[in-house]
Formats: structure tokens, sequence, C-alpha cells
């Protein structure tokens, strides 16, 4: 479906930024409005792009009260692909940012209808000194892209989020024991990589434990950039389920999660996705819970 950019959409700092937070702004960026009045986004990664569609209605909200009276949406439509980025910057990115930032900042998509060239990086300290030589990167990539260059802003990196997949027996029914569980996580998160980098927790969508995983990060109501989210991933009904969760689970292994979290009742028993997790070399952590 065709979108198009009405005279108010360009103005993002006035509705967008406001509407949805810095963190989210930086890994969301709005592509048009469609004939039905729904805003079209674009993500920086699967992750983001399954955070947005969960949180669809209270963002369409947000937005409506910046936009009110002259407008409104509808909804949020969250598009497939993020924004190209030209493959000469990815070519050349040693020589854009230089070489001992290479490996510390990447590339990720263009924002702000791309005028902004959006990155994550792996540790603040590759953030701020990738920020120091921003005049310099957004020049070497005018002289790589000519003329026809629209990139002429360079935003704060974001942070390379840690990542834990948790998963769950069918038997734990215990949503206190569970959660005290993912607040001991997010401790251990922050003490090891900080404050500033998001702990991202993925999870399916079958168990009482999944349940527990969403509802909790729900409950705690925090604002944009406390940096905890939880993303379930379903399993497509279109699909026979066994075969279904079984793709599911293999592309969960494939995100490569720093760590995965087996919460157990028996010591004897052993989660079909912790088996794929240890053979495909991730950390295993096992609670058991009485």
């Amino acid at each position: 479906m065709p979108v198009t950019r009405p005279e108010w959409f360009s103005d993002l700092d006035a509705w967008w930024a406001p509407a949805v937070g810095k963190d989210v702004a930086r890994h969301v960026d709005p592509v048009g409005i469609d004939d039905h009045t729904r805003l079209h986004v674009q993500c920086s990664s699967p992750a983001w792009r399954t955070q947005t569609r969960l949180l669809g209605a209270s963002l369409t909200a947000r937005v409506n009260e910046l936009l009110a009276p002259t407008t409104q949406i509808t909804g949020i439509v969250v598009q497939a692909v993020p924004g190209a980025l030209p493959q000469i910057i990815r070519d050349r990115w040693p020589y854009i940012v230089g070489e001992d930032l290479a490996g510390q900042v990447e590339p990720v998509m263009l924002g702000a209808q791309g005028q902004e060239l959006c990155t994550i990086a792996a540790s603040a300290e590759a953030r701020d000194e990738a920020d120091r030589r921003a005049p310099e990167i957004l020049a070497r990539i005018r002289e790589l892209i000519g003329e026809e260059c629209a990139i002429t802003r360079w935003p704060p990196s974001s942070l390379l989020p840690a990542v834990v997949l948790v998963i769950g027996s069918p038997e734990v029914t215990d949503q206190q024991a569970v959660e005290d569980v993912l607040l001991q996580i997010w401790h251990d998160v922050v003490q090891v990589i900080g404050t500033e980098h998001t702990l991202v927790l993925e999870h399916g969508c079958e168990t009482a434990v999944d349940r527990f995983v969403s509802e909790w990060v729900t409950r705690l109501e925090l604002p944009d950039d406390a940096g905890l989210i939880s993303v379930p991933m379903v399993a497509d009904a279109a699909r026979h389920y066994d075969q279904a969760a079984q793709i599911r689970d293999q592309q969960l292994i494939a995100r490569r999660p720093a760590l995965c979290v087996a919460i157990i009742r028996h010591t004897s028993e052993v989660l079909p996705l912790e088996k794929q997790a240890s053979t495909a070399g991730i950390p295993v952590q096992r609670v058991l819970l009485p």
C-alpha cells in the first residue's frame, strides 16, 4: 500500500520523538501515512519490530495526543524491511569510522527519511568515540556517495542489547518464583555490562513461564529508556504446530543470545531448546524451582 507524507509529517521532533521517547525513536523510523490513516514505520531489528507491534496501541495513543487537533492516526504498521543502507557504506565501513571502531560500531539503517545513519555500538566507550568523530564520519560518507547524499546527521549510537533467552518447564507454575529469577537476571546483567545496555528477554508463547515474563515486564511500567524489553516469539500459526515451533526455536538460537536461562522443576529435566542452545555453544544457566 502506498504511503504519503503530509505537511505535518516532516516535523518529527514535534510529534514522533516526544511521543515515543529517544530510545524508541533511534530504532523505529516513521515512513509515511497510508489511505487508512495508519502510520507506517521501519525498525532497526527483528526485536524492535516485535516490540513495536506489541506497543502499537499505546504508541498510537501517544502520537495522537501530540498530533491533536491537527490530525489523528488509526494505528501503526510495522514494515518488514528497514531503511535501505547504501551498500558502499557497508563495504567501506572501516574507512568511514576507522579501523579501530569498525568492529565496535555497526551501521544498521537510515532514519529520519534517510537523513540519519543509525548505528549500534558494543560499548559506551565506542559510542562516545564515534560521536566525537561524527563530523569526520559524515564528511567521508558524503565523499563516497557524492552530491546526492542525503545523510546529514549522526545520532548517538544505540548500545548493543544483552539478549537472554528464557525457557521454562510446563510444570513451572509459581509466578513469584519466576519473577524472582527474572529480577536476579536483570541485576546480574546490569552488574556485568552496566545500566546503559538494554536487556532483551526473548521467550516463546506456550508455557506459563512465557506468560510470566511478559506480565512481569508489563507490570513494571518502566519508562522507554529503562532498558528492559520482553520479546515473545510466536510459532507461525500458518504451519503445522510442531514444525512451526521447531522453526521458531531455530530462529531463537540463530539470534545468538548471550545466555539461555532454563527454569525447571526437576534436576533430570532437560528442555529441548536448552539442548539446542548448549549444542550451539550458548551458555546455559539452569534454575531449579522447588
